[in-house]
């Protein structure tokens, strides 16, 4: 009788500890499984993206890449306090949503191969988590997420000259190789596509991702096309590069700018256009609102990789004679206050 007690309550045991087992197994599975988009989903604006992505806001945080630091990844309020330091990666194209980063990491030097792996690639960051996942292994010079696809410029296998657009799930599988052209695939409109082709003309391409087909949208001379708000803003390449607005329901254009314009950022949120023109002797980084009104001078001088947030709109100053040679700057976004920024090191 005490012997069959004995057994039973080794059972019982036995079950227990099976059980734990078994629920632990299941919890951690649950906890590392991936968190997938909806269709259509966007995790930075096209305007940061053409503006190498180093900035992007999400929850009240704004994620970005500190120069003085080897372009690592930081995050701050979005007041600009409370700078940390996150990775030591090298990022660009920071992309983030359903709280993970993704980005592109460029890591140069052979220490950086040594102590993190493959020194390029796309990958993915946990908020709150130390360790990124590759998602792709290769050179990438572009990216854009929407919904759970990546699309991104990167060089051949065997080529390293040519450079190709290619498409990758954000789970790191189904990767293929769209066109031999090296399109830029940042400016999205709802579930489409949109970039300039770059050999033969500028005409305006769309890319359908429900079948990934790329077809002539509108034959022209453009040049960093985005969509906003129910129009279309770009580059004018045949008028001077003036800045260009088309409204997409009459299909009307308005010369925003009809001065030399190098390059832009469109917030919706904030209602605002920053570019900037190269006249002759005067460099200006100029604002407007999405209507052409309003415009004032933010910064005297060349400017370039604007990032537009809700509170700030980032910038650098080239102050030498190499576009190395740059001091980051901000201004607020709807209004005069210029400043500049100096983000410590954080070892």
């Amino acid at each position: 009788m005490r012997d069959n007690k004995k057994k039973i309550i080794g059972i019982i045991i036995t079950c227990v500890v099976l059980s734990l087992f078994v629920g632990l197994i299941v919890y951690n599975a649950l906890g590392n499984k991936l968190r997938y988009n909806e269709k259509g989903d966007v995790a930075n604006t096209t305007g940061n993206l053409y503006n190498g992505g180093y900035f992007c806001e999400y929850k009240g945080y704004v994620y970005f890449a500190n120069k003085a630091d080897v372009n690592s990844l930081y995050r701050m309020k979005d007041d600009g306090t409370k700078v940390e330091k996150l990775h030591p990666d090298s990022v660009s194209h920071i992309q983030v949503i359903n709280d993970y980063i993704y980005y592109v990491r460029s890591n140069e030097t052979s220490a950086d191969v040594v102590l993190r792996g493959q020194p390029y690639g796309i990958f993915r960051l946990e908020i709150g988590e130390e360790k990124a996942e590759q998602i792709y292994n290769g050179v990438v010079l572009s990216m854009r997420m929407l919904g759970n696809d990546i699309y991104f410029q990167s060089y051949t296998d065997k080529n390293e000259d040519k450079v190709q657009l290619k498409k990758i799930k954000i789970d790191g599988t189904g990767l293929e190789t769209l066109s031999d052209e090296d399109y830029d695939p940042i400016c999205v409109n709802g579930t489409d596509i949109y970039f300039t082709e770059v050999r033969n003309s500028h005409n305006l391409m769309r890319l359908d991702t429900n079948d990934d087909r790329i077809i002539t949208a509108s034959e022209g001379n453009y040049y960093m096309p985005t969509f906003v708000n129910g129009a279309m803003y770009y580059i004018d390449l045949t008028n001077g590069m003036q800045l260009t607005k088309v409204n997409l329901s009459n299909n009307e254009s308005v010369v925003l700018d009809d001065g030399k314009c190098i390059n832009y950022n469109v917030s919706e949120e904030n209602n605002v256009i920053y570019y900037q023109l190269e006249n002759e002797d005067v460099h200006q980084l100029c604002r407007m609102a999405l209507s052409g009104d309003n415009k004032v001078v933010v910064a005297d001088g060349d400017c370039m990789n604007i990032h537009i947030t809700k509170n700030y709109t980032y910038f650098y100053k080239i102050t030498g004679v190499s576009v190395e040679d740059v001091t980051l700057y901000r201004a607020k976004t709807n209004g005069a206050s210029v400043q500049e920024v100096n983000f410590s090191k954080e070892d």
